[in-house]
């Protein structure tokens, strides 16, 4: 079959022939993909980010970790989904039965892999894509997968985050969301559905101020060195209760925290090269609260699909044929893409 293959660290991908993938366990469930999401965390997997977390991986590597399409073949002790239905794929394959998967806490399962990103397990930059039966979320009939594909990982984190986030926010109170890319035009989405409270978006992008106006943003600013006081002046120096970071380089730790009035939280949903510090003194003195988010839960996923059934949220893509794969990372890297790119193996675009 046909995959995009990474062949070394800051390499391009290679449109490559492999074999494809076949069934190995009783709960396997092959999936031929519709479409396959392009993050942030496939560029730092080219650049060899994750090298020291997760080790060097096995090249030639089939990336791609926000998949969906059509259930190809199933293994024997599979139930809940049939060969031709319409599936999201959650990014992690997990055992369901240690200790934290009991807890509802899959992306601490003791046996996690995680396809596309763990440099072991092949993604979905690919014609057919192994999973498992538990990682799957089946879609309405004759539903196309190709364009829910980012909800597994973009879509999900925010869901995640925000579902965190909502009950200390107060009807009254200010979110800031920054960058309004890949995550962020899913978070902020999910705040107005979830929130009265005001939502202030921010990018260095004007096209993407405009998108985060047109998503129903009260305020949408362009970054600067002044983001810390425009925030201040917006909330009448009071400062925000939450601030969404969707982008993780600085300034943007240091902004937040800056920006944040006493009792506020600073959500990290973008995971890059930027560090979040604060003396212990203004930790506690101001007591604020620091979260990390990791994509989110199996029921979270399918939570986040019913608001998409109910045509609460807007997708918005770039479609990109398997043989362009490359293409789609260079345009997420310089900052091209408005809300998601996405992977189409059968280049249908």
């Amino acid at each position: 079959m046909r995959a995009a293959t990474l062949t070394a660290f800051d390499t391009a991908l290679e449109l490559s022939e492999i074999a494809p993938p076949a069934l190995e366990n009783p709960h396997d469930v092959l999936v031929r993909i519709a479409g396959a999401g392009v993050c942030g965390s496939d560029v730092h997997l080219i650049e060899g980010m994750f090298e020291s977390v997760l080790g060097r991986p096995s090249f030639p590597y089939v990336m791609g970790h926000e998949n969906a399409g059509h259930v190809e073949a199933i293994g024997p002790a599979v139930s809940t989904v049939e060969v031709g239905d319409p599936v999201l794929v959650h990014p992690h394959i997990t055992c369901g039965l240690c200790r934290s998967c009991r807890r509802g806490q899959e992306a601490f399962c003791e046996a996690l892999a995680f396809p596309g990103i763990d440099g072991r397990t092949p993604g979905g930059f690919a014609e057919v894509f192994r999973t498992t039966e538990r990682s799957l979320v089946r879609l309405p009939e004759r539903t196309d997968p190709a364009p829910l594909a980012p909800l597994a990982d973009a879509g999900l984190t925010a869901y995640h985050a925000v579902r965190r986030a909502v009950p200390e926010l107060p009807p009254d109170g200010t979110a800031v969301v920054i960058g309004i890319g890949g995550i962020g035009y899913f978070a902020l989405q999910l705040l107005r559905v979830f929130s009265p409270a005001k939502i202030v978006g921010v990018d260095v992008d004007a096209q993407k101020v405009r998108l985060g106006r047109r998503l129903g943003a009260d305020e949408m600013l362009e970054s600067s060195e002044d983001l810390v006081a425009d925030v201040l002046r917006l909330t009448g120096g009071a400062g925000a209760d939450l601030v969404m970071d969707c982008v993780g380089v600085a300034p943007v730790p240091s902004q937040a925290l800056e920006m944040l009035r006493r009792g506020g939280t600073y959500s990290v949903l973008g995971a890059d090269k930027g560090e979040a510090c604060c003396g212990t003194v203004a930790l506690t003195g101001r007591e604020l609260t620091f979260r990390g988010n990791l994509v989110g839960t199996l029921g979270e996923l399918t939570e986040l699909m019913q608001l998409v059934v109910r045509n609460r949220l807007e997708l918005t893509h770039s479609f990109y044929p398997l043989a362009k794969a490359a293409d789609a990372i260079e345009d997420l890297r310089n900052g091209r893409i408005e809300g998601r790119a996405v992977i189409v193996p059968s280049d249908k675009t």
